[in-house]
């Protein structure tokens, strides 16, 4: 998810495909914990407004502040030790 957020930020995701990409991700990763999917899903949801009203038209200074949020929930679950999530 994190190198999604890097590739749309580089302008190697189409925005459309970026949200996209996160959204199958999470259910890719078939997650139990569901106070982790609600509030990946609170940080998400914004990202896929924009999407939906404005397609490929969004910016990424659109939506920096969505993306920054994202990326900084995303960081605060992931343990770099091993790669692993650290709540299922």
């Amino acid at each position: 998810m994190l190198q999604s957020i890097a590739d749309f930020r580089q302008g190697e995701l189409t925005y459309f495909d970026f949200v996209g990409a996160l959204e199958g991700a999470l259910d890719a990763g078939e997650f139990k914990d569901r106070s982790l999917v609600e509030k990946w899903y609170h940080f998400w949801s914004p990202l896929e407004i924009e999407r939906a009203l404005k397609g490929n038209d969004v910016t990424r200074d659109d939506v920096e502040n969505d993306l920054s949020a994202m990326q900084q929930y995303l960081e605060s679950t992931i343990d770099w030790d091993d790669g692993e999530e650290n709540r299922y």
